[in-house]
């Protein structure tokens, strides 16, 4: 039995109808991958820019006449079910994605899997509403007017009619964050899907249309083509709310052709490291740092902004950096075998091969000996861990490199993430209570918005101020309903 031909899009069945009706309103067409010796065609819909407006204004009706009417904490229930369906290995739909997404990503089934659970456990419903009561005191306020006592009246949250995003493809299952964000405030959902990971978006919204069809309906995954500017314009005109995912260059060019007058949230690229202080170097304690070191720079393959890009350890711990960079590499192989490395086209494996092979002449050079050592460079291409006492932050090429430089303690930390300080998210602190408690202060004013110990990097809670931002409250607008003078309001909270 031929399997189905995979979509990329997910219209809503009677949205479908509408457009079906406009002449030239969408465009099937097919995309083909492939990797190896495994080629699969993927299913695309392309909306003209009529086709987008006229999506845009039937998703705000359908916001008005489902969202607004739900319970937040409904909402967050039946997302937490769909969470639910991913997480159970034997649910079909998650079965396909792994194969689909291994098969077109390279990424290994197993690290797929793990992708998938590691998203889905942090979608249930408590996380959702903690995530709400993190950012709003109380999810009820997007419910109507609740009493605020701080007001002496009463307030009311509002989210945007219609969420535009444009879905990020480098962490497998991890656009349906988006979705989630924008039906927790209420708001419908028109999102343009990634063309490097276009499978995992339309098996969600499958999801939620089987257990919700109502739910479902406010919510379109549909796609353009880099540089149809018509369709892209036509999609932020008629959107009330921007995230989007994507470089420097693509962040910059969006900021120039949105409306000025449409709010936004932006995920760019940004980098993170990990810094293993003297403390943490203790023989009894190295080898469990060095297991969790190297998850971090195992999971997602490095492909992902929370992965880091480098690990500074202290010279003067008990184990030197030279045995921490052995001990890593051993933990490398440990997890190479639970959550093999990711396949690569030629293109790919010929950049990996060029770089390893100079990582291994430059450390082999008489003027570089000083300054770089190989530690593990396995004939599988598993993983590569290197000391480079070069004091400078440069890019990874991701791939499982693991970067190690000594340094001489928090200063020099401080001097080598400054300069990239516009960077910066997620940093990784193995160290005691003092220089822990120190650093993330100063971490936190040059722009780190994350700092937890190793073998955490990859796995964010809700909670997280992503990138810095409070995600859920930066779309809301608040009404309140005051009752008082400012004068009568201090007496009342003194006399209380």
């Amino acid at each position: 039995m031929t399997e189905e031909t995979p979509k990329a899009y997910w219209i809503p069945e009677e949205l479908q109808k509408i457009l079906d009706r406009i002449p030239g309103g969408t465009t099937p067409f097919v995309k083909k991958y492939q990797r190896g010796d495994k080629d699969i065609a993927v299913s695309f819909l392309r909306l003209s820019p009529e086709a987008l407006r006229t999506a845009a204004e039937w998703l705000k009706e359908r916001r008005q006449q489902v969202l607004v009417k739900r319970p937040v904490r409904e909402i967050a229930a039946l997302l937490d079910r769909v969470a639910d369906r991913w997480l159970t290995p034997s649910y079909e739909p998650r079965q396909r994605a792994i194969r689909l997404i291994s098969a077109i990503t390279g990424f290994s089934p197993e690290m797929v899997a793990h992708s998938i659970h590691l998203e889905q456990i942090s979608s249930r419903g408590p996380h959702l509403i903690k995530a709400l009561t993190n950012e709003l005191g109380d999810p009820a306020f997007l419910d109507g007017f609740q009493k605020n006592d701080r007001l002496g009246g009463y307030s009311h949250a509002v989210g945007p009619e219609l969420v535009g995003a444009i879905f990020s493809s480098n962490i497998p299952a991890l656009p349906h964050l988006e979705i989630m964000r924008a039906f927790l405030v209420k708001a419908a959902c028109l999102g343009r899907v990634s063309a490097g990971e276009p499978i995992f978006l339309s098996l969600y919204a499958r999801t939620l249309a089987e257990l919700d069809p109502e739910l479902a309906s406010c919510l379109a995954i549909v796609y353009w083509e880099r540089g149809d500017d018509d369709a892209e314009n036509a999609f932020l005109e008629s959107i009330n709310y921007l995230v989007a995912y994507g470089g420097e260059q693509q962040t910059l060019r969006l900021i120039k052709a949105k409306p000025a007058s449409l709010e936004a949230t932006w995920h760019g690229h940004k980098m993170g490291f990990i810094y293993v202080a003297k403390e943490s170097l203790a023989r009894s304690q190295a080898r469990e740092v060095a297991h969790k070191v190297a998850y971090d720079f195992t999971v997602f393959d490095g492909h992902a902004c929370l992965c880091p890009q480098v690990c500074l350890v202290d010279r003067d711990g008990e184990v030197s950096p030279e045995e921490f960079g052995k001990m890593c590499a051993e933990e490398m192989a440990v997890w190479a075998k639970e959550l093999p490395p990711r396949s690569m086209d030629l293109s790919e494996a010929a950049n990996k091969y060029r770089e390893r092979e100079l990582h291994l002449m430059r450390a082999s050079q008489e003027d570089m000996k000083d300054r770089m050592t190989i530690i593990a460079a396995p004939e599988d291409y598993s993983c590569l861990v290197y000391i480079d006492r070069h004091q400078r932050f440069e890019p990874s090429l991701g791939e499982r490199y693991v970067r190690i430089v000594p340094v001489g303690g928090v200063a020099d930390v401080e001097a080598m993430v400054r300069p990239i300080r516009h960077y910066l998210q997620n940093a990784a602190i193995a160290a005691g209570e003092e220089t822990f408690s120190k650093l993330r202060y100063t971490l936190a004013r040059m722009g780190v918005t994350r700092v937890g110990p190793p073998g955490l990097m990859g796995t964010p809670s809700m909670m997280w101020h992503h990138d810095g931002n409070a995600c859920l409250g930066k779309m809301l607008t608040w009404c309140d309903h005051e009752r008082m003078l400012p004068e009568e309001l201090l007496e009342l909270q003194h006399a209380s």
